[in-house]
């Protein structure tokens, strides 16, 4: 098994198409309904929603995203927030959590949230995170 994609409900899905370009996000499909986007890997559908009887209550659904994220992970954290800010965006301002991760949150113009990511540990100088990941040599005594 292998998870190959999501499939976001958009207002507009131009509208999202050109919110994710500007991010860094390559478009790989584009037509009137939707728009196929990625980061690199993996993809995310942008469907414009749709009045049938069989998707309206997916795609009409009022709060967007709720209680989902989607984690993009990066190599720079404050980068990547510096880069997003200077792009007229508001995300978070970058934080490191107790479960080990750095993140920026950002969401997009439906309200679904984006984590830009990358473990804490990595925005430690070298020698702090290396005694994090490796535990402190003991001395073995051996007897003749």
């Amino acid at each position: 098994m292998k998870l190959t994609h999501l499939v976001l409900w958009v207002q507009e899905n131009k509208l999202s198409e050109k919110f994710y370009k500007k991010i860094g996000f390559g478009v790989l499909e584009s037509d009137e309904e939707h728009s196929v986007v990625s980061p690199g890997g993996f993809t995310l559908d942008l469907v414009s929603m749709r009045d049938d009887r069989k998707f309206a209550h997916d795609s009409m659904a009022a709060s967007k995203g709720l209680g989902m994220y989607v984690y993009v992970r990066v190599e720079d954290v404050d980068q990547k927030y510096q880069e997003l800010v200077a792009l007229g965006l508001q995300p978070t301002k970058p934080k490191d959590w107790p479960w080990g991760n750095r993140e920026t949150l950002l969401k997009d113009p439906d309200g679904y949230k984006l984590c830009f990511w990358r473990p804490s540990y990595m925005s430690l100088p070298r020698r702090q995170w290396l005694r994090m990941i490796i535990p402190p040599m003991s001395v073995v005594q051996h007897h003749r």
